[in-house]
């Protein structure tokens, strides 16, 4: 009949519900239990990376200045100060002061990475991105003209102070220039732009260089890996470098991608907030 039909179905009703939050209680239980382990496990790898980098810090420290020391003892010798070398001696001391210049070139680079990762706060100043852009510019040019690669700048920046870490912000201009200019061939084109839009600087490096493959963009910001086409036309770089950009921009609260195809050249977008 129709009462026992009603509470037959309020019963079914109020199991229900229990049922579901009972189960609703359990799982936000457990998710809340996963999230602590989470955490804590997140705190741990945390720990265990800034262990290994004061390490890797400490280490290569230490070797740079062993590097230093055999380098200022092999240039003397290899430029003849010393005294004069047959033909077969200076050719083994060149290679051995070549080896050790790349050595130091990797060693720095490494140091540079590890401090940045140990770095919890950095000593930020106020500064002319204009001017710092105008610095930038009168290291690049020289070069552009050295190996006759049409450089275009497109600045459009007000000289309003901006805040950050200058030699840092300076250092990636300079190494994605550079990189700029190491990948693309003689008689290529550069184009860079730096450009005010409210609180970002917005800059844009575009070349006519050899560009990345398909499959290698979605790996150039991890440390030490470079692309196959880079490998075989730059020998000297350390695969640090757009870590390290990478690492420089999202400490000021910034953003970096690149744009490329093999042999199609390279775009690289960089924004940064004018003050941190």
């Amino acid at each position: 009949n129709t009462p026992s039909y009603i509470g037959w179905m309020s019963f079914v009703f109020t199991s229900t519900l229990f049922i579901a939050v009972y189960m609703a209680s359990s799982i936000s239980g457990q998710l809340k239990k996963r999230e602590a382990s989470l955490k804590r496990a997140n705190m741990f790898l945390k720990e265990k990376d800034r262990i290994k980098s004061e390490y890797v810090l400490k280490v290569t420290h230490d070797i740079k200045g062993d590097l230093s020391a055999i380098y200022s003892c092999i240039e003397p010798v290899a430029e003849g100060v010393i005294g004069s070398l047959s033909k077969e001696q200076k050719n083994l001391l060149q290679r051995a002061k070549k080896r050790s210049e790349k050595l130091i070139f990797f060693v720095n680079d490494l140091l540079d990475i590890t401090k940045l990762k140990l770095m919890k706060k950095s000593s930020t100043e106020e500064f002319s991105f204009l001017e710092l852009i105008k610095d930038v510019l009168e290291n690049i040019i020289p070069r552009a003209k050295m190996k006759k690669i049409k450089f275009e700048t497109d600045i459009e920046i007000s000289s309003a102070n901006f805040r950050g870490v200058k030699v840092y912000i300076k250092e990636i201009l300079l190494n994605l220039l550079v990189n700029s200019l190491n990948y693309t061939p003689v008689g290529g084109k550069i184009n860079f732009s730096v450009k005010d839009k409210e609180d970002l600087v917005k800059i844009e490096i575009t070349d006519t260089g050899i560009g990345i493959a398909k499959e290698d963009l979605p790996y150039v910001f991890e440390e030490f890996y470079r692309g196959v086409n880079a490998c075989s036309l730059e020998k000297q770089g350390t695969g640090l470098g757009l870590s390290m950009a990478k690492q420089i921009v999202e400490m000021h609260k910034g953003k970096i991608r690149i744009e490329s195809e093999g042999n199609e050249g390279t775009r690289v977008f960089v924004e940064l907030s004018k003050e941190i």
